[in-house]
């Protein structure tokens, strides 16, 4: 999609003051102020516009009146259109890898109340006592790994017990080898680098699909265009 120019920031702008329905006063300084070019740009821009038959545009007493004729309406819901298709369509990502052992920390470290139970209310399931870890197999797969970890939108919060005090982490949703439903785990404090992801599952995944260390698997996760631009934003202001 490229940039919008000019001339549709104008189109937008009179849609947005009811310019389909009326005309709108302006002023050639107070117009170029609101798109951010130059006087002299957003002048040329309204002759063309009122050229091309996307505006009528009429000067009384030094004052300059603008309407969009239907054809700039049209123009309008074009874009529209364009915009609606990119917003909702969903995005799909998928990580492939290969399964392989860690340390055995994931069962400890789920079963820990603070974090069962987290899990189960976010979730929306009860999980395993386990992770199950896989080593992305692309750097295409780090990267999307990387992008899904900036995304991710469901939190599980730090705590403290009588002994220590515990990260925190964040999921998101995935759907294992197209059938199962689980969830991608970045956790706060882990020795694992950007080539791992840990996954939580209602059940053993190992055991469901006799996983062996070096089978290869993959996580699926769909996510909504608006969600995925909203929390990278929110990512990038932090």
């Amino acid at each position: 999609m490229r940039l919008l120019k000019g001339k549709e920031n104008i189109l937008i702008f009179l849609a947005e003051n009811d310019g389909f329905a009326h005309e709108v006063r302006i002023t050639t300084s107070m117009l170029a102020k609101q798109l951010g070019i130059s006087q002299q740009t957003t002048s040329r821009l309204l002759i063309q516009l009122d050229k091309e038959g996307y505006i009528t545009r009429r000067i009384a007493r030094k004052e300059t009146y603008v309407k969009l004729t239907e054809k700039g309406l049209n123009e309008l819901i074009d874009l529209h259109v364009r915009l609606k298709s990119i917003f909702e369509h969903p995005v799909k990502i998928t990580l492939e890898g290969k399964v392989f052992s860690g340390l055995g920390e994931g069962a400890y470290y789920i079963s820990l109340p603070g974090y069962y139970n987290q899990i189960k209310e976010k979730l929306g399931f009860e999980p395993f006592l386990g992770t199950l870890n896989i080593r992305l197999s692309s750097n295409t797969a780090i990267e999307e790994r990387m992008l899904l970890e900036k995304v991710a939108d469901i939190l599980i919060e730090g705590f403290k017990d009588e002994k220590r005090s515990y990260g925190g982490a964040k999921c998101i949703k995935a759907i294992f080898n197209d059938k199962d439903e689980c969830a991608i785990l970045f956790i706060e404090r882990t020795h694992h680098d950007a080539s791992v992801v840990e996954v939580v599952a209602p059940y053993n995944l190992r055991e469901k699909y006799g996983l062996k260390d070096g089978d290869k698997v993959k996580l699926t996760v769909n996510l909504q265009p608006v969600l995925l631009f909203s929390n990278l934003l929110s990512a990038s202001n932090v």
